[in-house]
């Protein structure tokens, strides 16, 4: 078992250009936690040069272990340790979370590919502690000049800021080579791409609208594309004309501040509320019911461990893992604690954990309903991804949000009982209405199924 400093390393999590990041276990204490060692890449490491790299990754574990906020990963321990080629390297550790924002929507190496959407209220809210942790930044006089999906990890419903390698102190000049890049594409702002020294806090408010217009619509405001209203039902000309103040090429021409920004969201968020509260209110309009898919196939019930290069083909799911079509459903509350689905013919558990929990416990959950016999059954199980697939619906948008949906919907990521490999397994996000996979220390909900 490899080891770096006093933490035993279960798995990589990432790779960039400055180091390597894995997920580990203290050993004295058996926590788990995600350990950033600096291994640049040998490209990084030429044109910068081994004490430019390690003085910035210091600073980068510095600034995150001095900021204390909800929205900012915090770093608890800091050492050095020998790479797999002998040399003394540092490293810093950090609360490991199992989901980033970039993970959750389904981004990729091809970042204009389309990905999924979000609820509005998510996506709001998502922004709005985004830019909660960055009015923290930016008033100790830290520009992120990074912020992008993928650096934004999930803690349950909170959002938290990683990677400041490539941050900035107010007055600081560092020293860049003339091929350094600073940020990402599609996110970082143009003043920033070409001087990364002129970037300033409205250079991380762009990124952050480029990420809620994504989180919106699916898609990257790229100069031409439609209005994000033409997009998503949800939105109007409001909703335009705050993304393209956000998303506005002139620096000057955007919100001044990351508190300024969060005003205006949660003043548009707030409205978009009380309006479909108001909609919801109303009678609905009698219309033609939209034709349904035909019911399903009887549905696999014995798990299987696929391997990890599985895609979403196997599991009849679309590319974004979602599924490509929407069965009727019909479920009946027992009043026994369980749940009936005629179309399906199988039978839920009502309310499920009452906590997130790995999946020993996942599983340790199903045998003690069976020892009780919930609902005079003892053949609960966890369900496999088809019978996931059936919970899953299309993010709602319009008039779906007036409807009460059939499980508590803050326990909408669920564990499944088919395994991708010896550590991890499938799980389904009822949120997104997706199909993902977790490692066996994540911490997730469960809804038992028999039938």
């Amino acid at each position: 078992m490899r080891t770096i400093g006093g933490y035993a390393v279960l798995g990589l999590l990432g790779r960039g250009g400055m180091g390597a990041v894995y997920k580990v276990r203290h050993l004295a204490l058996g926590r788990v936690a995600a350990l950033k060692l600096l291994a640049p890449a040998d490209e990084l490491l030429a044109v910068v040069g081994e004490a430019e790299l390690e003085r910035r990754f210091l600073a980068e574990a510095r600034i995150m272990a001095s900021l204390h906020h909800d929205n900012i990963a915090p770093v608890w321990d800091l050492g050095r340790a020998r790479d797999g080629h002998g040399r003394e390297r540092p490293y810093f550790v950090m609360d490991h979370c199992c989901a980033s924002l970039g993970g959750l929507i389904g981004e990729t190496y091809r970042a204009e590919a389309p990905t999924r959407t979000l609820p509005l209220p998510r996506a709001a809210d998502v922004a709005l502690q985004t830019l909660e942790g960055l009015a923290r930044l930016h008033y100790a006089g830290v520009i992120h000049r990074d912020v992008k999906p993928f650096n934004l990890l999930l803690d349950g419903p909170r959002v938290r800021l990683i990677d400041f390698g490539l941050s900035r102190l107010r007055g600081e000049r560092t020293a860049l080579h003339p091929a350094e890049k600073v940020g990402s594409p599609f996110y970082a702002a143009p003043e920033q791409e070409a001087d990364p020294r002129a970037a300033d806090a409205r250079s991380d408010l762009y990124a952050v609208g480029v990420t809620l217009a994504r989180l919106l619509t699916g898609r990257l405001p790229l100069p031409g594309a439609p209005r994000p209203s033409a997009l998503n039902p949800d939105l109007d000309a409001d909703w335009d004309a705050f993304l393209a103040r956000a998303c506005a090429p002139d620096p000057a021409r955007r919100f001044a501040s990351a508190r300024e920004m969060a005003a205006a969201l949660g003043a548009l968020a707030a409205q978009w509320t009380a309006r479909t509260a108001r909609a919801c209110a109303l009678a609905p309009e009698t219309a033609a019911p939209a034709p349904e898919a035909p019911a399903p196939a009887p549905l696999r019930r014995e798990p299987v461990r696929t391997g990890p290069r599985t895609g979403p083909g196997a599991f009849g799911l679309d590319v974004l893992w979602r599924p490509l079509a929407h069965p009727a459903r019909n479920f009946r509350d027992l009043g026994d604690g369980t749940v009936a689905e005629a179309v399906s013919g199988l039978a839920w558990e009502r309310e499920g954990t009452p906590y997130a929990v790995e999946y020993a416990q996942a599983l340790e959950h199903v045998a003690a309903l069976n020892a009780r016999r919930l609902g005079g059954h003892g053949d609960w199980r966890l369900p496999t991804v088809p019978e996931l697939a059936t919970l899953l619906r299309p993010v709602a948008r319009g008039r779906d949000h007036c409807l009460e949906p059939a499980f508590d919907p803050a326990r909408g990521r669920l564990w499944s009982a088919d395994r991708r490999t010896f550590q991890s397994a499938w799980t389904a996000d009822a949120e997104l209405g997706h199909i993902g996979h977790h490692d066996f220390s994540c911490r997730l909900f469960v809804r038992a199924v028999r039938g």
